[in-house]
């Protein structure tokens, strides 16, 4: 069986969009794992009744967000999760 030339690039176009879903998947996961990781001692104390990424956390996290870490602040806006300043200069 022959391939066209056609063929061969689609499998090959095929192939770099998965290849790029996949880096894209891995780097989310990670940036997550570093919101995660700095924020979570904020979660657990400011928001003591929420469990787990919901958006019941979110919301209260975002209700506290002047009592948040600055750890927590750095890493929701090196997510790009929070814009830079969001929460007040100077933090």
């Amino acid at each position: 069986m022959m391939f066209r030339f056609s063929s061969i690039r689609q499998i090959g176009f095929a192939v770099a969009a998965f290849a790029l879903t996949v880096a894209t998947v891995s780097a989310e996961a990670q940036s997550t794992k570093r919101v995660r990781n700095a924020c979570e001692s904020d979660a657990r104390r400011l928001c003591p009744r929420e469990k787990g990424d919901t958006p019941e956390m979110r919301y209260c996290m975002e209700a506290k967000g002047k009592q948040l870490s600055r750890n927590c602040i750095r890493a929701l806006e090196d997510d790009g999760t929070i814009p830079r300043g969001y929460f007040g200069k100077g933090r």
